[in-house]
């Protein structure tokens, strides 16, 4: 059903008041799709309260709009880290607050501190949650503590749209010395739009696990890369610039490149797999596999989903709230644009299509929840589940955005009102 009520919130005028209404609204909203989301994760989910986590959340972030490049925003970032307001190991225990604070970003400005944030907790820390086994995972709260950042290595140059099932950067296990020799063979293989790469002093990287020359596919590593936050790069180690993006510069972006670089035994994330007497093992009944390196990739598409939809409604909220207060001519006189049955009437159908995605949305984040809770891996179904979940919820994002424009028409080519900045906003996430 449609969650009028929780236009009542957005009354204030201010850019940052609005978001932070909007941010109240995504947490605790009063209609049954608003219920639904958030208290995504059922009767298994975690309990807490979402108006504190709310408030604490958007107090970390209020200044991420003017962080315009990598040195301001990946401090914000080390903040909110240190902050504990979101721990690493909620990806595991209360995943739905990862999934409430990244829409709660949505409502402030994505732009390229959402990638950052998404890396972070759900692509590096995320990783070793899922991946690493229980001395590896306790190093999180260090790594938490000290409000490192990591980045994850995922994508190679020549892979293209194949990322995670071309992987030619190798890790040789060298008994001799009890170490992996992680390995760039060429410029094909070197790791391509690493995000946060240049500021990460951390990091989990994909290769081909190699022993005795066999190789055993894709596995999880987690390696140093800087000695210390703004150091040096460690030896063997070389990173260029993705250079100026169209959007998103707040963002650091790099290409990696390995040259022999020795990693100690303990750095192979062992939860599936590991190294014994030289041989390799499997852990568990789980066979290491590339689907088991993607979940996190599945986790993002979630999130991805959830900010689009999220987006398009506070756009829609705007819109209206703007809408009451504009005057324009009607055939009997002055009235108000909201007025205007044929803007009436893209209102209405704006909130029943998003409200119905995100009450599919929602069910859907309450099953991946509860395998991110279990460490189990997703069935083909919720996989084909989250795949439509991201498709269908940009498209309908896209697509009622732009259905209101073609209404407001030249009211929305002013470029000082509300839904012109937010239209911006929200069409740039979209795409991106």
């Amino acid at each position: 059903p449609p969650m009028h009520s929780s236009r009542t919130l957005l009354r204030a005028t201010s850019p940052l008041v609005l978001s932070r209404g909007a941010a109240a609204a995504a947490a605790a909203r009063s209609s049954a799709v608003g219920r639904r989301w958030a208290s995504s994760g059922g009767a298994s989910g975690v309990a807490f309260d979402h108006s504190a986590f709310t408030n604490d959340f958007l107090a970390q972030v209020t200044d991420v709009t003017e962080a315009t490049d990598p040195a301001q925003s990946s401090q914000i970032l080390r903040r909110l880290i240190k902050s504990d307001v979101l721990k690493f190991m909620d990806m595991q225990d209360a995943p739905e607050k990862f999934f409430l604070a990244h829409r709660l970003l949505s409502t402030v400005g994505l732009g390229g501190f959402g990638i950052r944030f998404t890396v972070q907790f759900n692509l590096f820390a995320g990783s070793i949650v899922g991946l690493g086994g229980p001395e590896q995972v306790a190093r999180l709260e260090e790594i938490q503590r000290k409000g490192q950042l990591g980045c994850f290595l995922l994508t190679e140059m020549q892979a293209g749209v194949l990322s995670g099932l071309i992987v030619e950067t190798t890790a040789d296990w060298d008994s001799s010395t009890q170490e992996f020799v992680l390995h760039t063979p060429d410029d094909k293989a070197a790791k391509n739009w690493i995000s946060q790469g240049y500021t990460a002093e951390l990091g989990v990287v994909i290769a081909d696990l190699r022993v005795d020359g066999v190789s055993h596919g894709p596995h999880a590593f987690i390696m140093n890369l800087r000695n210390g936050e703004g150091g040096e790069l460690l030896p063997g180690i070389r990173i260029d610039d993705m250079g100026t993006k169209t959007v998103a510069n707040d963002l650091d972006n790099a290409r990696v490149w390995f040259d022999q670089v020795r990693l100690p035994k303990d750095a192979l994330l062992n939860k599936f797999a590991d190294i014994k007497d030289d041989k390799y093992v499997q852990t568990t009944d789980e066979k290491m596999r590339i689907e088991v390196i993607g979940q996190r990739l599945l986790t993002g598409r979630m999130a991805i989903a959830e900010a689009a939809l999220l987006s398009a409604r506070v756009l829609t909220m705007k819109t209206e709230e703007y809408a009451k207060t504009k005057v324009c001519n009607g055939i009997n006189g002055e009235t108000t644009l909201a007025s205007m049955p044929q803007l009436a009437s893209v209102f209405e159908e704006s909130y029943q299509q998003l409200d119905d995605q995100i009450a599919f949305t929602a069910g859907v984040e309450e099953r991946l929840n509860e395998c991110l809770r279990t460490g189990s891996i997703p069935d083909a179904d919720l996989v084909d589940a989250i795949s439509v979940c991201k498709v269908r919820a940009i498209d309908v994002a896209i697509q009622r955005s732009h259905a209101l424009r073609q209404e407001v028409r030249s009211h929305a080519l002013v470029s000082h009102t509300p839904h012109a900045r937010a239209h911006a906003h929200a069409h740039a996430h979209a795409h991106a």
